[in-house]
């Protein structure tokens, strides 16, 4: 595995990614595992094949042997391949996480645009923002003109101002 897919992986990938690789090495030391087996019991033929003076056996025998020794050495190289793999993606996980941690200010915004509705209709949204500004400005900064208004009971004139009439 390089670097460079190591770089593209997210934390759920690298993490799916690292299972497999560790479930593969354990199926390999179970294969490893029966092979020595095996090996131990061609090698104990090629040894009573011997004893008995039986070369053709022996010789059959240590072809066994040999094709077995073959296939441990591949699948030990393979899963020598898959624990370094496996070891450089442990080392990437922190450094993946923290990638994940961080803050997308292009995501962040598209989040509340969304939220903000800006992102569905951003002419309407825009619409609304001037209105909130203008209705906030159009009120008197007395609370007691804005309760006499909301209530009813003011015209919206101030009589205390010169040149307006009631």
């Amino acid at each position: 595995m390089t670097l460079e897919e190591l770089s593209r992986l997210d934390y759920k990938g690298a993490m799916d990614l690292l299972f497999a690789y560790t479930t593969d090495i354990k199926r390999h030391e179970k294969d490893m595992e029966a092979l020595r087996k095996d090996l131990a019991l061609w090698t104990s033929r090629v040894s009573l094949a011997e004893a008995k003076g039986l070369a053709d056996l022996a010789a059959g025998a240590r072809g066994q042997c040999a094709q077995l020794e073959t296939r441990l050495a591949d699948i030990q190289a393979s899963r020598a391949e898959l624990q370094r793999d496996a070891d450089r993606i442990r080392e990437a996980l922190p450094g993946i996480k923290s990638r994940e941690r961080s803050i997308d200010p292009d995501r962040l915004q598209a989040e509340l645009d969304m939220l903000t509705g800006e992102a569905m209709d951003p002419g309407k949204a825009k619409l609304e923002r001037e209105l909130d500004t203008l209705s906030g400005s159009a009120q008197s900064a007395d609370p007691l003109d804005a309760l006499k208004r909301k209530m009813g009971l003011s015209s919206g004139k101030d009589p205390e101002k010169p040149g307006e009439s009631s």
